[in-house]
């Protein structure tokens, strides 16, 4: 049985009632107090004027005993001051039965002594335990759907939060009734719709400003274009660089947005694996190991990832880089390796946060931008994920790990 809270909420209360049982019965046991003292002494004077002296013979004590109690309905016992039983009325208690048996004494001057025993029927009552255990086993019985009604509500607010974090902002909960838990239902809702409208400003802002871009790129790659060869080679090679690196910087922030503004949003089809990355690797030279592999993917992302993967290590690494992939029944790995130097390993945790920046990476060759952070978003996107593994032989390979 799971840990649940209204298995807790309800053995809590089916707990406390049969704690209350408990001690309800005992209550019921011991519930008679014992007559005073001063009325057993004044009873058992009282008997003895009525009854024969102790030096009647046995036969006489015993017939006036028996006319004296024939009217009682509770088993009383006569016995003379050595012990010896004289008469009794009922059934007579052994020495082991008077150990167990809660009775009343009544010692007489004389030393004669009558024992009083509660009436057998009255011991085999449970006519007001039964009573305690139907009332137990009633409220167990309803307090369970009202434990169940009250946890299942928590249920649904620890789901529409579990959708929440997996990117539905749509999530919302109904507020039924003025209780606690409506109210955490209320400001649920609340919170989830204020983090809606400030994701969507946020994507709005960098899809606008992304689009933006554009604009100023385009005349400064006119300008370039026309300076043509009247600039410096090196300054004609700078400038080329820095607009491509611009527009693949806006072409991600747009890709980036896309993916965070429709998380389920896939154009899958069936795709070869290999044949995609044989046709990417080509520009790097880089080897494709591996047998032909069909999975259903969105061709457009996948290309996006193989290709960052091959840029980065084309930047940040050395040749040679090799692309290896290998199935398992369920699983397509697809590992990507340079023969570089390497990443520190305070810098591994950080490879796929945008913009990341190794410590002492030169200022000509730049961040890791969104390359890294959009293989992990794309990988994310169609049920995987991304590793970093330092080469045994040296270098750096990411493995990409998707699912059939």
């Amino acid at each position: 049985m799971r840990h649940k809270l209204y298995w807790q909420i309800y053995l809590t209360v089916v707990s406390s009632l049969a704690l209350f049982a408990i001690l309800a019965g005992l209550l019921y046991q011991l519930h008679d107090d014992p007559p005073p003292k001063r009325l057993l002494h004044g009873t058992a004077n009282l008997l003895a004027t009525a009854l024969p002296p102790a030096s009647a013979p046995i036969t006489e004590q015993a017939t006036a005993f028996t006319k004296l109690t024939q009217e009682f309905d509770v088993p009383i016992s006569f016995y003379a001051a050595n012990g010896q039983l004289i008469a009794s009325t009922g059934d007579t208690l052994n020495e082991a039965e008077r150990r167990k048996t809660r009775f009343i004494q009544l010692r007489m001057p004389d030393q004669r002594l009558l024992t009083l025993s509660p009436p057998r029927h009255r011991e085999k009552n449970f006519g007001l335990l039964g009573s305690f255990a139907l009332l137990a086993l009633a409220v167990a019985i309803s307090a369970l759907p009202l434990t169940r009604k009250l946890t299942r509500r928590l249920e649904a607010l620890a789901n529409q939060l579990d959708a929440l974090a997996e990117g539905d902002f749509s999530a919302r909960l109904p507020v039924l009734g003025k209780d606690e838990v409506s109210r955490l239902s209320s400001r649920f809702n609340h919170a989830a719709e204020q983090i809606a409208e400030l994701l969507n400003a946020h994507k709005n802002l960098l899809a606008h400003a992304s689009h933006e871009l554009r604009s100023p790129l385009a005349r400064l790659q006119m300008a370039a274009t026309l300076l043509g060869e009247h600039a410096p080679a090196h300054l004609q090679i700078e400038l080329s660089q820095n607009i491509n690196e611009l527009n693949e910087l806006v072409e991600e922030i747009l890709l980036m947005s896309r993916l965070d503004a429709k998380p389920s949003s896939l154009q899958t089809q069936s795709i070869d694996l290999l044949e995609l990355c044989q046709i990417e690797a080509a520009p790097y030279q880089a080897n494709v190991d591996g047998s032909s592999l069909f999975i259903d993917a969105d061709p457009r992302l996948l290309k996006r990832l193989v290709r960052n993967l091959l840029e980065n290590a084309a930047r940040y690494g050395l040749a040679p880089v090799s692309v290896q992939i290998s199935q398992t029944t369920e699983n397509v790995y697809l590992c990507i390796c340079d023969q570089g130097q390497g990443i520190a390993t305070a810098a591994q945790p950080h490879l796929f946060e945008p913009f990341y920046r190794p410590p002492g990476t030169p200022e000509g060759k730049g961040g890791h931008g969104l390359g890294l952070a959009l293989v992990k978003r794309i990988a994310e996107h169609h049920g995987g994920s991304v590793e970093y593994q330092a080469s045994l032989g040296g270098g750096s390979c990411f493995k990409v790990n998707l699912k059939k």
